[in-house]
Protein backbone atom coordinates (compact mmCIF):
# COMPACT_ATOMS: atom_id res chain seq x y z
CA UNK A 1 0.00 0.00 0.00
CA UNK A 2 1.19 3.71 -0.80
CA UNK A 3 2.50 5.28 2.35
CA UNK A 4 0.29 8.56 3.54
CA UNK A 5 3.33 10.60 4.15
CA UNK A 6 1.68 13.77 2.91
CA UNK A 7 3.38 17.53 4.24
CA UNK A 8 0.86 19.87 5.01
CA UNK A 9 1.77 21.78 2.10
CA UNK A 10 1.24 18.74 -0.47
CA UNK A 11 -2.43 18.06 1.46
CA UNK A 12 -3.30 21.69 -0.59
CA UNK A 13 -2.02 20.07 -3.66
CA UNK A 14 -5.39 18.63 -4.44
CA UNK A 15 -6.21 16.20 -7.37
CA UNK A 16 -8.98 13.92 -7.93
CA UNK A 17 -9.52 10.96 -9.76
CA UNK A 18 -12.76 9.25 -11.42
CA UNK A 19 -12.75 5.16 -11.16
CA UNK A 20 -15.36 2.31 -11.95
CA UNK A 21 -14.59 -1.14 -11.33
CA UNK A 22 -15.41 -4.21 -13.48
CA UNK A 23 -15.93 -7.62 -11.70
CA UNK A 24 -16.71 -10.19 -14.03
CA UNK A 25 -18.28 -12.75 -11.62
CA UNK A 26 -21.97 -13.74 -10.78
CA UNK A 27 -21.36 -12.04 -7.17
CA UNK A 28 -20.29 -8.43 -9.11
CA UNK A 29 -22.68 -6.64 -6.89
CA UNK A 30 -21.44 -7.53 -3.28
CA UNK A 31 -17.75 -7.29 -5.32
CA UNK A 32 -18.20 -3.61 -6.15
CA UNK A 33 -19.99 -2.38 -3.64
CA UNK A 34 -17.86 -4.01 -0.66
CA UNK A 35 -14.82 -2.66 -2.10
CA UNK A 36 -16.61 1.14 -2.59
CA UNK A 37 -17.61 0.52 1.57
CA UNK A 38 -13.78 0.20 2.55
CA UNK A 39 -13.39 3.94 1.51
CA UNK A 40 -15.70 4.69 4.76
CA UNK A 41 -15.77 8.72 5.37
CA UNK A 42 -12.03 10.31 5.65
CA UNK A 43 -11.69 13.82 6.72
CA UNK A 44 -9.57 14.52 3.71
CA UNK A 45 -11.14 13.03 1.04
CA UNK A 46 -14.69 14.06 -1.24
CA UNK A 47 -16.16 10.96 -2.10
CA UNK A 48 -18.99 10.77 -4.61
CA UNK A 49 -20.49 7.80 -6.02
CA UNK A 50 -23.26 7.07 -8.46
CA UNK A 51 -24.06 4.78 -11.39
CA UNK A 52 -21.94 5.25 -13.40
CA UNK A 53 -18.53 5.60 -11.39
CA UNK A 54 -16.98 6.85 -8.62
CA UNK A 55 -15.37 10.15 -7.45
CA UNK A 56 -12.16 11.00 -5.04
CA UNK A 57 -11.33 14.47 -4.22
CA UNK A 58 -8.18 14.96 -2.27
CA UNK A 59 -4.26 15.08 -1.88
CA UNK A 60 -2.56 13.48 -4.52
CA UNK A 61 -0.95 10.99 -2.44
CA UNK A 62 -4.11 10.05 -0.63
CA UNK A 63 -6.37 9.36 -3.92
CA UNK A 64 -3.64 6.85 -5.49
CA UNK A 65 -4.18 5.20 -1.63
CA UNK A 66 -7.64 5.29 -1.42
CA UNK A 67 -8.16 3.87 -5.45
CA UNK A 68 -5.24 1.20 -4.85
CA UNK A 69 -7.38 -0.15 -1.73
CA UNK A 70 -10.47 0.14 -3.58
CA UNK A 71 -9.37 -1.98 -6.54
CA UNK A 72 -7.36 -4.60 -4.41
CA UNK A 73 -10.05 -5.34 -2.12
CA UNK A 74 -12.12 -6.05 -5.20
CA UNK A 75 -9.20 -8.36 -6.58
CA UNK A 76 -9.59 -10.18 -3.37
CA UNK A 77 -13.35 -10.48 -3.66
CA UNK A 78 -13.74 -11.38 -7.01
CA UNK A 79 -11.81 -13.10 -9.99
CA UNK A 80 -11.04 -11.38 -13.05
CA UNK A 81 -11.52 -7.66 -12.17
CA UNK A 82 -11.02 -4.43 -13.79
CA UNK A 83 -10.45 -0.79 -13.19
CA UNK A 84 -10.74 2.12 -15.38
CA UNK A 85 -9.33 5.47 -13.31
CA UNK A 86 -8.69 9.40 -14.47
CA UNK A 87 -6.40 11.11 -12.68
CA UNK A 88 -6.17 14.89 -12.97
CA UNK A 89 -4.40 17.71 -11.16
CA UNK A 90 -5.22 21.40 -12.32
CA UNK A 91 -8.76 20.74 -13.24
CA UNK A 92 -9.11 24.14 -15.17
CA UNK A 93 -12.93 23.18 -16.26
CA UNK A 94 -14.03 23.68 -12.98
CA UNK A 95 -12.66 27.07 -11.63
CA UNK A 96 -16.01 27.47 -9.40
CA UNK A 97 -14.37 24.80 -7.33
CA UNK A 98 -11.29 25.76 -5.00
CA UNK A 99 -10.41 21.96 -3.96
CA UNK A 100 -9.73 21.83 -8.22
CA UNK A 101 -7.35 24.63 -8.18
CA UNK A 102 -4.36 24.31 -7.04
CA UNK A 103 -1.31 26.55 -7.70
CA UNK A 104 0.88 26.41 -10.40
CA UNK A 105 4.12 24.61 -9.30
CA UNK A 106 2.76 23.77 -5.85
CA UNK A 107 4.88 21.83 -3.72
CA UNK A 108 5.27 17.41 -3.86
CA UNK A 109 6.80 15.00 -2.68
CA UNK A 110 8.71 13.46 -6.34
CA UNK A 111 11.70 14.23 -4.90
CA UNK A 112 11.68 12.19 -2.31
CA UNK A 113 13.26 8.78 -1.86
CA UNK A 114 10.27 5.93 -0.65
CA UNK A 115 10.98 2.77 0.35
CA UNK A 116 9.59 -0.02 -1.64
CA UNK A 117 6.44 -0.78 -0.96
CA UNK A 118 5.53 -4.37 0.90
CA UNK A 119 4.09 -6.50 -1.88
CA UNK A 120 0.12 -7.50 -1.37
CA UNK A 121 0.49 -10.95 -3.22
CA UNK A 122 -2.02 -9.57 -6.08
CA UNK A 123 -0.59 -9.25 -10.27
CA UNK A 124 -1.64 -6.80 -11.85
CA UNK A 125 -1.68 -5.59 -15.42
CA UNK A 126 -2.38 -2.21 -16.60
CA UNK A 127 -2.30 0.10 -19.53
CA UNK A 128 -1.61 3.85 -18.61
CA UNK A 129 -1.16 7.08 -20.86
CA UNK A 130 -0.02 10.33 -19.07
CA UNK A 131 -1.01 13.66 -20.75
CA UNK A 132 1.06 16.75 -19.53
CA UNK A 133 -1.80 19.54 -20.64
CA UNK A 134 -0.77 22.67 -21.99
CA UNK A 135 3.28 21.28 -21.67
CA UNK A 136 5.24 22.29 -25.14
CA UNK A 137 7.64 19.45 -24.36
CA UNK A 138 5.47 17.06 -23.75
CA UNK A 139 7.04 14.36 -25.19
CA UNK A 140 10.09 14.54 -23.09
CA UNK A 141 8.01 14.71 -20.69
CA UNK A 142 6.32 11.31 -21.24
CA UNK A 143 9.51 10.03 -22.49
CA UNK A 144 10.90 10.54 -18.77
CA UNK A 145 7.26 8.71 -17.13
CA UNK A 146 8.23 5.80 -19.28
CA UNK A 147 11.99 5.74 -18.07
CA UNK A 148 10.79 5.84 -14.63
CA UNK A 149 8.84 2.88 -14.90
CA UNK A 150 11.28 0.57 -16.32
CA UNK A 151 13.78 1.55 -13.41
CA UNK A 152 11.08 0.74 -11.06
CA UNK A 153 10.71 -3.00 -12.42
CA UNK A 154 7.71 -2.98 -13.73
CA UNK A 155 7.60 -2.19 -17.29
CA UNK A 156 5.69 -4.42 -19.07
CA UNK A 157 6.41 -2.95 -22.79
CA UNK A 158 5.34 -0.23 -25.08
CA UNK A 159 2.35 -0.31 -27.06
CA UNK A 160 0.08 2.10 -29.18
CA UNK A 161 -1.33 5.14 -27.27
CA UNK A 162 -0.21 3.59 -24.05
CA UNK A 163 2.48 1.58 -21.83
CA UNK A 164 2.03 -1.36 -20.24
CA UNK A 165 2.52 -2.26 -16.86
CA UNK A 166 3.63 -5.87 -14.93
CA UNK A 167 3.64 -6.68 -11.24
CA UNK A 168 2.59 -6.83 -8.01
CA UNK A 169 -0.70 -4.19 -7.43
CA UNK A 170 1.90 -2.12 -4.64
CA UNK A 171 4.82 -1.68 -6.63
CA UNK A 172 2.56 -0.72 -10.19
CA UNK A 173 0.32 1.96 -8.24
CA UNK A 174 3.89 3.32 -6.42
CA UNK A 175 5.05 3.51 -9.47
CA UNK A 176 2.68 5.55 -11.23
CA UNK A 177 2.25 7.81 -8.21
CA UNK A 178 5.89 8.82 -8.14
CA UNK A 179 5.47 9.16 -12.29
CA UNK A 180 2.38 11.63 -11.34
CA UNK A 181 4.41 13.64 -8.37
CA UNK A 182 6.85 14.17 -10.75
CA UNK A 183 5.12 15.60 -14.33
CA UNK A 184 2.89 17.65 -11.72
CA UNK A 185 6.26 19.39 -10.76
CA UNK A 186 6.78 21.22 -13.77
CA UNK A 187 3.04 20.74 -15.24
CA UNK A 188 0.00 22.54 -13.51
CA UNK A 189 -2.18 20.85 -15.21
CA UNK A 190 -1.90 16.53 -15.48
CA UNK A 191 -4.40 13.90 -16.48
CA UNK A 192 -3.10 10.25 -16.36
CA UNK A 193 -5.93 7.34 -17.81
CA UNK A 194 -4.80 3.80 -16.16
CA UNK A 195 -6.59 0.58 -17.15
CA UNK A 196 -5.36 -2.61 -14.74
CA UNK A 197 -6.64 -6.08 -14.87
CA UNK A 198 -6.46 -9.10 -12.42
CA UNK A 199 -7.44 -12.55 -13.50
CA UNK A 200 -7.52 -11.75 -17.33
CA UNK A 201 -7.87 -15.23 -19.49
CA UNK A 202 -6.65 -13.81 -22.55
CA UNK A 203 -3.04 -14.21 -22.94
CA UNK A 204 -0.63 -11.82 -22.61
CA UNK A 205 1.49 -10.08 -25.17
CA UNK A 206 4.97 -10.09 -26.27
CA UNK A 207 6.82 -7.48 -24.61
CA UNK A 208 7.93 -4.94 -26.73
CA UNK A 209 11.01 -1.89 -26.32
CA UNK A 210 9.76 1.19 -26.98
CA UNK A 211 10.38 2.50 -30.22
CA UNK A 212 13.80 4.60 -30.54
CA UNK A 213 13.38 7.74 -32.92
CA UNK A 214 14.84 7.45 -36.03
CA UNK A 215 16.47 9.74 -38.20
CA UNK A 216 13.65 12.05 -39.53
CA UNK A 217 16.16 12.67 -43.00
CA UNK A 218 18.02 9.26 -44.06
CA UNK A 219 18.27 10.49 -47.30
CA UNK A 220 20.04 13.46 -45.90
CA UNK A 221 22.20 11.91 -43.80
CA UNK A 222 23.56 9.94 -46.82
CA UNK A 223 24.06 12.68 -48.86
CA UNK A 224 26.59 13.86 -45.83
CA UNK A 225 28.52 10.97 -45.93
CA UNK A 226 28.79 10.49 -49.60
CA UNK A 227 30.22 14.62 -49.41
CA UNK A 228 32.31 12.96 -46.62
CA UNK A 229 33.64 9.59 -48.65
CA UNK A 230 34.21 12.38 -52.05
Amino acid sequence: MISDSSSPSERQSFSGCRFSLSVMSDDFVPVILGAIETLGKPGDLRIETDDLSTLLIGPPRRVFQAVQGVYAEACRRGGHVTLSALFSRGCPGEPGDPLCTPPDRAPSLAGEVQAPPPEEGIPVSAHFSLYPLGDPGYMATIARAITSVQDDGVFGGASHFCTRLEGDISRVFASILKTFESVTADTPHVVLHLTASKGSPSKKPVQKQPVQKENPHPDNQNQESSRENS
